[in-house]
């Protein structure tokens, strides 16, 4: 005797089907935007250096000698900063290169999270301040990497630190990370001169940190890990002066962090997607 409808099996295939197509195609658009987002960063970058080239030599030799100057410069321009934003955003942030075997616990757990985040493992980054957080950048032109505090391995636990992981992989995953360092490489000396990371902000689109939360537990099955991390450093201590965490160093930088926060609690949050307390309170009800 046949169901009206189908089976409730087949019902639920087709339903988990339909859902698994929906995920992977808000990947997918979330990628692309965050690849148009790049390239226009970068095209920024070299719009100036390439118009004021073709200025000059348009005035000097002619029209078609300024256009081919324009665009040669700024291509040059814009490759530079692509190739080099990696390394200048690393260098900013600080730390070292670690082994795997430096912290098991940690390379062991990006390793399994990487197969269930569908990631390509990323190098692993130490940075040595007692502040717990956590940032990624790369899979642009150069390599991936997680950048992880001293302070975030000694003060959370393994399911608070698979939430946190899960979280930055998901921002490689959607090229998140690829924009941050093309964001910072471009805006450095804006921010430097003026100390305000509102244009980094910007830049990298509001919301991404409260997006990252969301697709971490749902990669994860759980928002207990991630909440209870959050929780964590939104109760922790402020930054020790020279911190990576103080000045125009975390000016640049702040909003690459999985904490964006510190050193600024309290402040208004309405509207403020990405602020870390906002965040935990949102897990709470997932």
């Amino acid at each position: 005797m046949s169901v009206l409808g189908g089976s409730p099996t087949s019902a639920a295939a087709t339903g988990a089907k339909r859902s698994e197509a929906a995920t992977r195609s808000a990947f997918d658009t979330r990628i692309r935007s965050n690849l148009r987002r790049r390239r226009l960063l970068l095209i920024g970058a070299a719009g100036v250096p390439g118009a004021v080239a073709g200025l000059v030599l348009g005035f000097a030799v002619g029209l078609v000698a300024g256009v081919v100057a324009a665009v040669v410069v700024a291509a040059a321009v814009a490759i530079g900063v692509a190739r080099r934003a990696n390394r200048y955003v690393l260098r900013v942030i600080g730390g070292r290169r670690i082994d795997g075997s430096d912290l098991p616990r940690l390379s062991n757990l990006v390793e399994g999270l990487c197969a269930t985040c569908g990631v390509r493992p990323p190098g692993l980054w130490l940075v040595t301040d007692p502040v717990p957080n956590a940032c990624s950048v790369g899979r642009g032109t150069g390599p991936a990497a997680l950048v992880v505090t001293s302070g975030l391995l000694d003060a959370l636990d393994l399911l608070e630190l698979e939430g946190v992981v899960a979280h930055e992989l998901m921002h490689l995953k959607c090229q998140d990370a690829a924009v941050s360092e093309a964001a910072v490489a471009v805006l450095a000396p804006l921010v430097r001169i003026t100390g305000h990371d509102g244009i980094v902000h910007r830049a990298l689109g509001r919301g991404r940190e409260y997006r990252a939360d969301q697709e971490a537990v749902s990669a994860v099955r759980s928002p207990r890990g991630l909440q209870r991390a959050l929780e964590a450093m939104a109760g922790g201590a402020g930054p020790e002066p020279g911190s990576v965490f103080t000045g125009r160093r975390w000016a640049l930088t702040r909003w690459l962090w999985i904490d964006p926060m510190v050193g600024s609690r309290g402040g208004p949050t309405l509207g403020v997607l990405d602020d870390t307390e906002v965040r935990s309170a949102a897990l709470t009800e997932w």
